[in-house]
């Protein structure tokens, strides 16, 4: 199976089940690759990031930037769940973590291209936070964001996210879905509310507590929903300080190795409301080390959907 056609090469019966039920590798902060040496101060940015920056801006760029592949990459190493923040400056919407990345279209017109080559290719856009935006420009945001996607939104008027497949997709001509969180104003039909797709956040610092979060959170999660495991640990001011010339890949490095076993136990799938839940999304950092090897781990969980099926019919 070719990771850049990962959703295209699965069996017919597994792109006939709901998207929530497969197994999608997912990028945290997905376009920080675009923080530079000429990244400035985000509106995100608390007080001792801007403290540090002050003194030490290089340092906290770095420590800012979770990938560094592109979108391109990202999506040929079988990416298809985007964990998105955005910053209003100056009237123009740009990514951020700290400190502020590209404006926010420049790296989706490469993902449209992405799947006008790929018809057979869904992505979700997870926009999980917005800052210095006010109603006026979630209206803007909101109306650009259509304008830009078009037809090729799976909307709410299609459905839910249950009937949301991979081959409905393709006969209704849709390849990408939105959900916007925390919005002030009522959201237009074509995106999806923070409640059909819970992200919880683990803010942990090591990787033990990191796993055990995972899995009682993983609890919390009902059949009609997606969810995302986010396969991340949160550093502390002070792991910072005694890293102080490493970066987010030495510790998603660590994160990967020690979280491997329990990544390759679980398993997607659909399941009834008092049944164990099962996983979905898999968010990580520096999704590229060692080939998308992250991406092969979660990819892999599908074939065990595959199983299953293959089983029950005999």
């Amino acid at each position: 199976m070719s990771k850049e056609h990962w959703m295209r090469d699965l069996p017919p019966e597994l792109r006939d089940l709901s998207i929530i039920n497969l197994a999608i590798p997912g990028s945290h902060n997905s376009m920080t690759y675009g923080i530079d040496s000429n990244s400035k101060l985000a509106p995100d940015a608390d007080k001792t990031v801007q403290r540090w920056y002050r003194f030490f801006p290089c340092f906290v760029r770095r420590w800012s930037r979770t990938q560094s592949s592109g979108i391109l990459e990202q999506l040929q190493l079988g990416v298809r769940y985007f964990d998105l923040r955005i910053a209003q400056k100056n009237e123009k919407f740009y990514y951020c973590h700290g400190v502020f990345a590209m404006e926010v279209f420049k790296p989706l017109l490469e993902l449209r291209q992405f799947l006008d080559t790929h018809p057979e290719e869904v992505v979700v856009l997870d926009m999980q936070h917005f800052y210095a935006m006010a109603v006026s420009h979630h209206q803007q945001l909101h109306k650009e964001l259509i304008q830009f996607f078009g037809f090729r939104l799976f909307s709410t008027a299609d459905g839910s996210l249950y009937e949301c497949s991979l081959n409905r997709c393709l006969e209704l001509h849709r390849q990408a879905i939105i959900i916007y969180r925390r919005c002030p104003i009522p959201l237009p039909q074509r995106f999806w509310p923070s409640f059909a797709w819970p992200t919880p956040w683990p803010n942990k610092a090591s990787v033990k507590q990191l796993q055990t979060f995972l899995e009682d959170s993983l609890l919390s999660r009902q059949p009609q929903q997606g969810y995302v495991s986010q396969c991340l640990i949160t550093p502390t001011g002070r792991y910072i300080t005694f890293r102080f010339v490493l970066s987010l890949r030495s510790t998603a490095k660590r994160v990967d190795k020690k979280l491997k076993p329990w990544i390759t136990d679980q398993v997607p799938g659909p399941f009834k409301q008092r049944e164990p839940p099962r996983v979905n999304v898999f968010l990580a950092d520096y999704i590229n080390l060692k080939d998308g090897q992250f991406c092969d781990w979660v990819l892999e969980l599908n074939n065990k959907l595959k199983t299953g099926i293959d089983e029950a019919t005999e």
